[in-house]
């Protein structure tokens, strides 16, 4: 697994061989931030669900300002810490816990950018939950979500949000939104 993108292209990651761990494709990677295009520079970012940091890292490669990876596995929270001490990348932090146990550390936080990608079978009912929580407590006013999930599953509507555009890989969809009255 490579960085897809920007001043890292081409760096090789670490991932995990695990069967709750998918690391996102690389056709995913690229249409992510294809569309976030040049908007991603300075942004501040979270990635949920940060399995080995592959979507974070290469948010920092397009040139985010910085990266907060969440993730509640250990081993994959090893990997990220040296996936980052690899590739020596400054302003990043790393949080072990539940996304849903540490949304109280980022009360005082806004993002830009949230990046979540779920394990497939997190429920649709919590993953609608858990957006609309941190779409409106953590998310900028104009920022986005991006999620990554099992093209075989619906995403719920989230509250305050509308779905500005969806692709869809083989199992994969990925979908961003947008507050309501964000542009």
């Amino acid at each position: 697994m490579r960085v897809i993108g920007g001043i890292l292209k081409g760096r090789k990651l670490l991932f995990l061989k695990k069967e709750n761990i998918r690391p996102s494709k690389n056709i995913v990677k690229k249409s992510i931030f294809d569309s976030l295009s040049e908007w991603i520079i300075g942004k501040e970012v979270l990635d949920i669900f940060a399995g080995t940091g592959a979507l974070g890292i290469e948010a920092i490669s397009r040139g985010a300002k910085s990266v907060v990876f969440v993730e509640s596995m250990r081993e994959a929270v090893k990997v990220i810490k040296k996936n980052v001490e690899n590739l020596n990348l400054k302003n990043v932090e790393i949080v072990k816990g539940d996304i849903w146990k540490v949304l109280k550390y980022f009360e005082e936080r806004k993002f830009d950018l949230i990046l979540a990608d779920p394990p497939y079978e997190y429920p649709e009912e919590k993953l609608g939950k858990l957006l609309e929580k941190v779409g409106n407590n953590i998310l900028r006013e104009k920022g986005i979500i991006v999620v990554e999930y099992s093209a075989k599953k619906k995403l719920p509507e989230i509250k305050g949000f509308k779905v500005y555009k969806t692709r869809k890989y083989g199992n994969t969809s990925i979908t961003f939104l947008r507050k309501e009255d964000g542009e």
